[in-house]
């Protein structure tokens, strides 16, 4: 994943620096599995990036290995998957006939550990936190 500022320049150097790396490397981009993501630019510019790199243009919000990438503070929308992945990791214990130190220890190393990945990348809304706590305390 690559960030650059759309400049006439920096699409030429960006170009030359693909070119660069295959003649060393033997390794060639594949512009067809390759994709433009955009913030803020018009569309004829957008355009012309994609036919000058021949990249595909991609759209936002997407998951880049197994994080989600979107435009603008985080929002439940963006995060309720990835919180949903919690609450089905306990309902699928929900049958095992666990004690609750058993459960306890479930919730700490596996749905806290995991909950801890999400928030460190970003910060959660405090109503979905409270909504994963929930569920672990009903868990419990």
């Amino acid at each position: 994943m690559l960030f650059y500022k759309a400049t006439n320049s920096n699409i030429q150097t960006l170009t030359d620096l693909f070119q660069k790396y295959a003649q060393s490397s033997g390794q060639f981009v594949n512009p067809h599995k390759s994709f433009i993501y955009f913030g803020s630019i018009n569309h004829r510019r957008l355009v012309n990036i994609a036919t000058c790199t021949g990249f595909n243009i991609g759209s936002l919000p997407l998951t880049y290995l197994g994080v989600p990438i979107f435009k603008g503070k985080p929002k439940t929308v963006h995060l309720q998957p990835y919180a949903d992945k919690v609450k089905i990791k306990l309902s699928s214990w929900k049958a095992s006939l666990l004690s609750i130190a058993g459960r306890v220890q479930l919730v700490k190393n596996v749905a806290q550990s995991t909950l801890l990945h999400f928030i460190s990348i970003y910060s959660w809304p405090i109503k979905l936190i409270k909504d994963v706590e929930r569920w672990m305390r009903n868990f419990i």
